[in-house]
């Protein structure tokens, strides 16, 4: 009688995981995107969990504008990072191209390559770009630059000068190629902790007095325009081509609560009639601003967990209700109100002897229908294995396999051959066959 509860009782836990991991699903409500409507193209992306959160156009072929320095950028950090503090004297050759927004550099000027950086990077320098590319490859960093976007999967992206400027018809690229080259440029600390800079002090030098760098990126730097500042970004880069290229902006979003980082880009961006408003601005600010509010972390379980029971063979009815664990903490990053589910795969033909801690199967979340977390999971309890089990395994382990077929054939064929010798032995020496009496 004991025994028959205890089969009943495995057999109705048994069926409750699996009611249990076809209904655990999370009630929700599905999450509304913002409209913005400041680019041709944007693209929010969660570095930390590795998924696109808004595409809009992303294939859309566009002018590059200023993100062409990422890449130049990039690639000079690389390059120069042990040389930051070495003093160049600037020539005609480094300078002779830039145009546009300028550091006022002059031919014969002794500066520090770290300066140039700051120069061309935080404060979106032109000609401090230019001297930095001259420095890295002379008349081949164009090709370095190619090279570089095609090696991050950069496909569709063209580049013939350094800084995005104004050579507008022959300089595209796409908001996902953008993408893949502001998350290398992320992982670049250097990069990220110029871009990233309010302001940068210039010392005097043979040719200049001091000067101060302020970062033109204004939602890194409130000091030039205070409107669009924002504490949740971190760099990359923004700025402006005119007509053709219009704004483009790369930034960084880092949620001040938990530290998840996004990577937005907005190309092909937009202002008002006479610049006062920048709307490409404003688009950036309500995605980071929403993405940090509106994500959240939601633990599934915590680790060490009992996640549910299976079954451990070779071991009696009482492996039947065997507990296994979460092996590590499993908290997914949604959005509030996202149908989360998960679901266990358990590995089949457990059996003992069997170590507590043993990986034996995972538990994987989802959200609204897409993989976003798994973690192993451990079998809790050690077991041993029963002898008769063992014995009687084995017995049906030999029944099933090849040597036990062949051992039946041949026990067969002889003892069909015996049967044939006899009978043959039975006939007399006349053919006739002689009943024994």
């Amino acid at each position: 009688m004991i025994n028959k509860k205890r089969r009943f009782a495995a057999i109705v836990a048994t069926l409750f995981i699996i009611l249990a991991s076809i209904l655990s699903v999370i009630p929700a409500v599905a999450v509304d995107t913002p409209e913005v409507d400041g680019g041709e193209a944007i693209v929010l992306y969660d570095k930390t969990h590795k998924r696109y959160i808004v595409e809009e156009n992303g294939f859309a072929m566009l002018n590059t504008s200023t993100s062409a320095k990422i890449m130049m950028g990039l690639i000079a950090c690389e390059t120069l990072a042990d040389r930051l503090d070495q003093t160049v004297t600037i020539s005609e050759d480094m300078i002779s191209g830039a145009s546009g927004y300028s550091m006022s550099l002059s031919v014969g000027e002794r500066i520090k390559i770290e300066d140039l950086l700051y120069g061309a990077i935080c404060g979106s320098y032109n000609d401090a770009a230019y001297a930095l590319a001259y420095l890295c490859g002379g008349s081949g960093f164009v090709d370095m630059m190619n090279s570089r976007a095609l090696e991050l999967g950069a496909k569709a992206t063209n580049y013939v000068n350094p800084i995005g400027y104004p050579d507008s018809s022959s300089m595209i690229t796409t908001a996902y190629d953008t993408l893949k080259i502001a998350l290398a440029a992320s992982d670049n600390e250097l990069y990220m902790t110029v871009c990233s800079a309010v302001s940068h002090t210039v010392k005097a030098t043979n040719k200049s007095d001091k000067r101060t760098i302020y970062n033109r990126n204004y939602l890194v730097c409130s000091v030039t325009n205070g409107s669009y500042y924002n504490s949740k970004c971190k760099g990359l880069n923004a700025g402006y081509s005119g007509e053709a290229g219009g704004w483009s902006i790369v930034t960084l979003i880092e949620d001040e609560d938990d530290g998840a980082e996004y990577v937005c880009v907005l190309l092909g961006g937009k202002e008002n009639a006479d610049g006062s408003e920048i709307y490409a601005y404003d688009s950036v600010n309500v995605l980071a601003n929403w993405v940090c509010k509106t994500y959240n972390d939601y633990q599934i379980f915590p680790a060490g967990a009992q996640v549910g029971t299976t079954n451990i063979g070779l071991v009696g009815i009482a492996a039947n209700d065997a507990p296994y664990i979460a092996a590590d903490d499993l908290t997914v990053y949604v959005p509030a109100g996202c149908e989360v589910s998960y679901h266990v795969e358990i590995d089949k033909d457990l059996k003992a002897p069997i170590a507590e801690g043993t990986v034996i199967g995972k538990v994987i979340a989802t959200a609204d229908g897409d993989k976003v977390g798994e973690v192993d999971l451990l079998l809790k309890n050690s077991y041993e294995a029963n002898s008769i089990m063992v014995v009687i395994d084995k017995i049906g382990s030999y029944t099933m396999s090849r040597a036990f077929v062949a051992t039946i054939i041949c026990f067969v064929v002889l003892l069909a051959a015996v049967l044939i010798y006899r009978y043959v032995n039975r006939y007399n020496s006349h053919g006739k066959y002689t009943r024994r009496r």
